[in-house]
């Protein structure tokens, strides 16, 4: 997964029966399949949420994904790793990082 100093936002939906207020976190690691979470929402593990996001300006809007594990830290923040679950989104962000990554290497130092 990748690592960035500039954590990216994300709202946070739940959908369903069991649907709650929406909330905010910030990708800690961003993957195509897979993420890592910072929130103040409490997570449980196989919940499902809807996420909206930007990257590098493209924006993913109510994507999929299931909660694999979700812990407290100390200062109350829940650290959630997430799976996504639509497979045409996971291509479209896999497109999109690989983008990021070629310009990143590309550019000069």
């Amino acid at each position: 997964m990748a690592r960035s100093a500039n954590f990216l936002p994300a709202l946070l939906r739940f959908p369903g029966e069991l649907a709650r207020e929406d909330g905010w976190g910030r990708f800690l690691e961003l993957a195509a399949s897979a993420a890592v979470l910072s929130t103040q929402t409490p997570l449980k593990p196989l919940e499902r949420i809807l996420l909206s996001f930007e990257v590098y300006g493209e924006k993913f809007k109510d994507v999929p994904a299931r909660v694999e594990h979700a812990e407290r830290d100390l200062d109350g923040f829940c650290r959630a790793e997430l799976r996504f679950q639509d497979e045409v989104e996971k291509r479209r962000l896999a497109r999109v990082l690989a983008d990021l990554l070629s310009r990143q290497v590309d550019s000069p130092k």
